[in-house]
């Protein structure tokens, strides 16, 4: 058996941890429902993370990329990519916000950048609501 690299490592353990994390419990799955265009609506009343202001949650992907909701007021929302802007990389759900599990770049809950090396927040992604229900795409 041939000794596995550290980057092959490394880039196994970001894909494991990028899969489970925060992704919405198996009950909020249903909140999310796929669109023509590779868009997504959101339920937003379903999903639990974001009853209160400053909750986040990763949702699934829009058009292949994964995103994530933060509520950022009483009525008001904001979506972005979860890959992270230095190399691409999925960032994962911690306590304070989102984290790069490749070179530690570190995110606010509603993507804006705390650490580099990424020198820019979580890139935003086009969200309309609607009667508590958001249309990403």
């Amino acid at each position: 058996m041939e000794p596995i690299s550290r980057r092959s490592f490394i880039a196994g353990v970001c894909a494991v941890v990028a899969l489970s994390g925060s992704e919405l419990p198996a009950a909020a799955n249903t909140a999310v429902k796929k669109l023509p265009g590779g868009r997504i609506s959101v339920n937003l009343k379903a999903v639990p993370a974001l009853a209160k202001v400053g909750g986040a949650a990763k949702i699934g992907s829009v058009k292949g990329v994964p995103v994530a909701i933060a509520r950022i007021g009483t009525s008001k929302y904001i979506a972005f990519n979860l890959l992270c802007p230095h190399q691409g990389v999925p960032v994962v759900r911690n306590e304070k916000g989102w984290i790069c599990n490749a070179h530690s770049s570190e995110f606010e809950a509603d993507g804006d950048l705390v650490l580099g090396p990424a020198t820019t927040g979580l890139a935003r992604v086009p969200i309309k609501v609607s009667r508590n229900v958001a249309t990403l795409g």
